[in-house]
């Protein structure tokens, strides 16, 4: 039973062109994925950020003693102890909670590129499997082993597959574990 091909994989090839057309036309389609998959990684960590706020636990102000008043001459002339004080307790929650926005970007990012690494070597496993059946049906059909080799060579299958051994499930397991942990 043929296996079902990907809607991606079904566009036409594209007609003979100059050498310098066909690396212009590869290099606009990369900056096209990579742009894509910016956008794509940016929407996910948006949604997921809204899906898991990001809560900033404030701490219980110091119990302050009770002073007499200054004057106000005094206060209004340099800031207060007081004053500095709270600016700078401001300024620690800001950072705290910006940091914790940091580290859950990061953490959601890492997340969006180990789905999408699962997803490619899922993909990559199918177009092992569509050529392995290709074979097959050729070499039933009487097609030549030294041409089917050939063929090999000459589209690199040989060096992807052992690109893609190199890279197996394995591998994308061990990124998940380093994924960082909430």
């Amino acid at each position: 039973m043929p296996l079902p091909m990907p809607m991606a994989m079904t566009k036409p090839a594209p007609l003979a062109m100059p050498v310098e057309d066909i690396n212009q036309q590869v290099e606009l389609e990369l900056q096209q994925l990579k742009t894509h998959f910016a956008n794509a990684e940016q929407r996910y960590v948006d949604q997921m950020l809204i899906e898991n706020p990001i809560v900033v636990e404030r701490r219980a102000p110091p119990a302050a003693p009770n002073k007499a008043p200054q004057p106000a001459a005094a206060a209004s002339s340099v800031p207060s102890s007081r004053e500095v004080q709270r600016q700078r307790a401001e300024s620690c929650r800001k950072s705290r909670y910006n940091n914790k926005i940091k580290k859950a970007k990061l953490r959601f990012r890492h997340k969006f590129v180990c789905n999408q690494l699962t997803e490619s070597a899922g993909v990559l496993d199918y177009m092992r499997d569509v050529i392995a059946q290709a074979e097959t049906q050729l070499l039933a059909r009487g097609f030549n082993r030294a041409n089917l080799e050939r063929m090999r060579q000459n589209f690199g299958i040989d060096q992807a597959a052992a690109t893609a051994a190199a890279m197996t499930a394995m591998d994308v397991m061990e990124l998940q574990q380093q994924q960082p942990q909430h």
